[in-house]
């Protein structure tokens, strides 16, 4: 058997006084043996019993008034902190009421009912709330068009058990689907409330009184946002944003194909060019020079070509992002249209790739061929040894970036 906490004892010790009596934070009453022995005893055990007398049978011990356990005398005293307005206690006690709270029960009174489904709507409204979700805070404050407050006040007496509560905050308030769009609606009534009250504070005890009007508000503004959302329309803007995409990524390579052109045609011209000869002469250098030139040109234009087409992709995964976050429901439906444009995008990064080995392939042939017409047409050894070095590590480190690129394109 598990032990019993102190507001446990405390309110079995309670039940057991006669003449009781709750005044500023203590609880007195009268017993006779052996209830006085075991109520003593008890409340001793506890750390809660401040005096007794066998005698006259009075006893008088500390009413519990912790963060998470509250020995109130009625639900007005239980409502006097203003944390325990927002919060409800872990543990809590109503003398007058002879209620220990469980969660676990099934039934409750209707006043302990209506102060926990009130504790709720704070609870549910703070996750939306841009301010005042401190546990010292009396207000919530939200900002839409203008200021929005809400005081955390209200009475134990006018409160009422709210029906259909829990669905409401399951629907629109943890729902993830259209979740910035129903907090706007749910802001928006809270708005339209303030000013149609404006002789009365906007309070949780207003809310509690009105909350099947605001539920209706919400209910019919998040009906009035579905109307306007039409699957044919969101196909439509899918279907424009997909040809939008493809055509960038179409003209990330389509923009380089004049000077694509010019490889073949620098080979032949500088193949053509060099004159033999058993040392170097100033036209194989110069030659050799505008080779060099060229390709390192071919290379930073690729690279920007690169950035360009990494920067389109990124705006394409930022946008299906998006798609999921406002019609969650609906993702399946177009996920096909977003394999299809990481499909162009991966072709696209190798064509580039070819296209780079492609540069840096003629860039070598015109460097053997600057020796091979600089040594009495003899190839060097070790200049190719050294190319075919510096081409081994040239594929290493790209075929790394573009399996990384092509295969996991969304972690990098």
């Amino acid at each position: 058997m598990m032990p019993k906490s102190r507001l446990e004892i405390s309110a079995e010790s309670f039940r057991s006084l006669n003449g009781r009596e709750v005044s500023r934070g203590r609880v007195s009453g009268t017993a006779t043996e052996p209830s006085f022995s075991k109520i003593t005893g008890d409340l001793e055990q506890a750390g809660l019993l401040i005096s007794s007398n066998p005698e006259t049978g009075v006893i008088v011990f500390s009413a519990l008034s912790a963060t998470n356990e509250y020995f109130a005398q009625s639900l007005t005293d239980l409502l006097t902190g203003a944390s325990r307005r927002k919060k409800c206690p872990k543990e809590f006690y109503v003398a007058d009421l002879d209620y220990l709270y469980s969660p676990t029960d099934t039934t409750r009174p209707a006043a302990i009912q209506a102060y926990l489904d009130t504790v709720f709507i704070v609870e549910s409204l703070s996750k939306l709330a841009e301010h005042g979700t401190e546990s010292t805070s009396t207000k919530l404050i939200f900002f839409h068009k203008e200021k929005i407050e809400i005081h955390i006040n209200y009475d134990a007496d006018k409160i009422k058990p709210i029906q259909g509560l829990q669905e409401f905050t399951e629907r629109y308030v943890t729902d993830d689907i259209h979740a910035d769009q129903k907090k706007t609606i749910i802001k928006s009534v809270l708005l339209e409330l303030s000013k149609e009250f404006e002789g009365r504070t906007l309070d949780i005890g207003l809310l509690n009184e009105k909350f099947e009007e605001f539920k209706r508000r919400v209910s019919s503004g998040y009906q009035l946002y579905v109307s306007e959302f039409s699957f044919q329309k969101i196909k439509a803007e899918i279907e424009k944003s997909k040809f939008e995409f493809i055509t960038k990524i179409n003209k990330v390579f389509s923009d380089i194909q004049n000077q694509l052109l010019t490889v073949p045609a620098a080979l032949i011209i500088a193949g053509s060019q060099f004159e033999s000869s058993d040392h170097i002469t100033l036209k194989n250098f110069l030659i050799l020079s505008g080779a060099l030139a060229f390709t390192i040109f071919m290379l930073l234009l690729i690279m920007n070509q690169r950035n360009t087409l990494q920067s389109i992709y990124n705006e394409i995964d930022n946008e299906w992002e998006l798609i999921k976050k406002k019609h969650n429901a609906i993702k399946e439906q177009f996920d096909t249209q977003y394999r299809a444009l990481e499909s162009r995008y991966k072709h696209q990064y190798v064509l580039l790739e070819v296209v780079a080995l492609i540069v840096v392939l003629a860039c070598m042939a015109t460097t053997l061929l600057f020796n091979y017409n600089s040594a009495s047409q003899k190839i060097s050894v070790e200049l190719s040894m050294l190319l075919g070095f510096i081409f081994i590590i040239y594929i290493a480190c790209r075929a790394y970036t573009v399996i990384s690129k092509v295969l996991f394109p969304r972690s990098t």
